[in-house]
């Protein structure tokens, strides 16, 4: 397993489509970018293109499907909620211009992404 070290950006973008995963919905914004809530729109499927190659998230019912050429993986939800928990968390702590994140590497690497 590499060990990167990324920016507070670079890791952001990693929250974002670990938490777009694992809520499932977006909510609609205003435009001051408040939440609208009775304006739900539901993911249906996350494509993410990768140098090696595309990945598709999709679900069946509590599980995350991805999809890779012709590898398929099956993730709990769950497991995308904590991951993107744990993620925040360490964003919020670090204050250096870049920083490892050995837990999301694993995480992010048993899928192969990267």
């Amino acid at each position: 397993m590499m060990n990167y070290s990324r920016n507070k950006g670079e890791w952001s973008e990693v929250y974002t489509l670990l938490k777009v995963i694992a809520d499932k919905q977006f909510f609609a914004g205003d435009a001051d970018l408040n939440k609208i809530e009775s304006l739900i729109f539901p993911i249906i499927k996350v494509l993410r293109d990768e140098s090696n190659g595309t990945f598709e998230f999709s679900y069946n019912d509590d599980l995350v499907v991805v999809k890779n050429n012709d590898e398929e993986i099956r993730i709990s939800v769950n497991e995308f909620q904590k991951q993107a928990h744990f993620l925040l968390t360490k964003l919020r702590e670090k204050t250096g211009a870049t920083f490892s994140v050995p837990e999301i590497e694993t995480f992010i690497n048993s899928f192969n992404s990267n």
